[in-house]
């Protein structure tokens, strides 16, 4: 038995035809397969959101937000207290340093007028100084004069005369008298 043979352009025109419910079908399931995939992930990122919601609702959760807010308020008063004492030490260097300011000012002060009455006792001391040296200079001239002027050294030797005499006489008048 023969079999029936279909004619050439039966087989022509069908298959364009079939190409294009191939071509649809692929779309088709490309679409399903990007449907499915969009609805997995909406599915898993609401799955994440619901349990990190779940999670930040916890009382765990809440605690540790607790336990950090209370960890950073401490770190920032300790920060304030830190500046705050940071600034009392500045004002006390600052007080310190204008002190000692101060006290240089009136030591350079009081070092100017010990200085001025050193130099005042100096030359007190050397004007004293000078005038016993005048003075002395003034008695060995007078020495000197007397002993090498000729008038005095007479007179002197006359009055020495007169003395030894005297004494001698009152030495006699004496012996007499005992």
């Amino acid at each position: 038995m023969a079999l029936p043979t279909l004619p050439s352009s039966w087989c022509s025109r069908r298959l364009p035809d079939q190409q294009a419910a191939r071509q649809r079908r692929r779309e088709q399931e490309a679409h399903l397969r990007q449907q499915w995939d969009q609805n997995s992930r909406y599915f898993q990122v609401s799955d994440i959101c619901s349990s990190k919601q779940a999670e930040w609702s916890s009382r765990a959760s809440y605690q540790r937000s607790m336990h950090a807010y209370q960890r950073e308020k401490m770190k920032e008063e300790g920060r304030k207290r830190l500046e705050a004492r940071r600034q009392r030490l500045r004002q006390l260097l600052m007080e310190e340093q204008d002190l000692l300011a101060r006290q240089l000012e009136e030591l350079r002060l009081s070092m100017n007028l010990r200085e001025g009455r050193i130099r005042e006792q100096h030359g007190n001391l050397k004007a004293a100084r000078e005038e016993q040296r005048k003075l002395i200079a003034e008695r060995l001239l007078y020495e000197h004069w007397k002993k090498n002027n000729p008038k005095l050294r007479e007179i002197e030797s006359d009055l020495h005369k007169r003395h030894v005499i005297n004494a001698w006489e009152t030495q006699k008048e004496e012996k007499k008298k005992k």
